[in-house]
């Protein structure tokens, strides 16, 4: 099998910049029957819509970035201009649930609910739909595959099957790591094991990633939080790294749903490129 990727217009490798723009609805979602007594996770998360994402914005634009921000409803409706702010400088908004509910822990009837709720929403803000998804923490079951091919979305960016795009069903898959998730580096909230590291630490495990992307001719889908990555110094070292991907010259740089429409066009039926049907992807008997 081909280990070449046709990336567009020649590139050698592939990198795509993403947010989860999730604020507080994760911890919404996993204390709903158990809410906690103080609020200092709470605020602690509250800080990526309130300032985290307008540092991140301003990161972006400095580098003439676009990026793809994964959204959940929920925080659609609660911090609604900065959404619209989002869509505004260009970037693009795809699905992330409505209150950052992972597919495993939801009825296909349900996830369907709470996706096309969502949708509706950033459709309204943006008057675009969403193109595309990504599963809350990564989880991912098998038949939430097809409940978004059935809403009419073209691309997921869950699971990790690949180091390239590549086919489940009829979506496209951007592959993600948890090598290049910021939360791996950065979360903590009080009661981890080890302190968070430092923004130089993650810009040089991430340059890393670059090099050994071009290396290998694969994607680097960076995975980050305006809770997280939008701390100023963070965002600091974040714009270094764009500007270092920028002068290699030969990383191609965009959003994944641009990433998913090249492959979906261009690149799926090359030799190579994995094509995965979803009856495969449960648990053998």
């Amino acid at each position: 099998m081909s280990d070449t990727y046709p990336w567009p217009d020649g590139h050698r490798a592939g990198l795509c910049v993403t947010f989860d723009f999730d604020g507080e609805s994760p911890l919404l979602w996993r204390r709903r029957d158990d809410p906690p007594g103080d609020v200092a996770e709470l605020e602690q998360r509250r800080y990526g819509p309130r300032r985290g994402v307008h540092h991140i914005l301003d990161t972006l634009d400095r580098t003439g970035v676009r990026a793809t921000f994964f959204v959940p409803g929920w925080i659609a409706a609660t911090y609604r201009s900065s959404v619209a702010e989002i869509h505004a400088a260009g970037h693009e908004l795809a699905l992330h649930g409505w209150c950052h509910e992972p597919p495993a822990d939801l009825g296909a009837g349900e996830l369907r609910d709470t996706l096309t709720r969502a949708s509706d929403l950033l459709a309204e803000i943006s008057g675009v739909r969403p193109a595309g998804y990504r599963s809350p923490s990564f989880r991912m079951s098998p038949e939430g595959f097809e409940v978004l091919a059935g809403l009419g979305l073209t691309y997921d960016s869950s699971v990790m099957g690949d180091d390239r795009p590549y086919r489940i069903g009829d979506l496209v898959e951007i592959p993600v790591d948890w090598a290049t998730d910021d939360a791996v580096y950065y979360r903590y909230t009080g009661g981890e094991s080890r302190p968070p590291y430092g923004a130089g630490d993650l810009y040089d495990a991430w340059h890393a990633e670059l090099a050994g992307a071009r290396e290998a001719g694969t994607l680097v889908n960076l995975t980050m939080h305006p809770w997280q990555s939008g701390r100023p110094a963070r965002a600091l070292w974040l714009r270094q790294l764009l500007r270092d991907a920028q002068d290699f010259g030969d990383l191609w740089i965009g959003t994944a749903g641009d990433l998913a429409a090249h492959h979906r066009d261009t690149a799926q039926g090359a030799a190579g490129v994995l094509d995965v049907p979803t009856d495969t992807l449960g648990w053998p008997l």
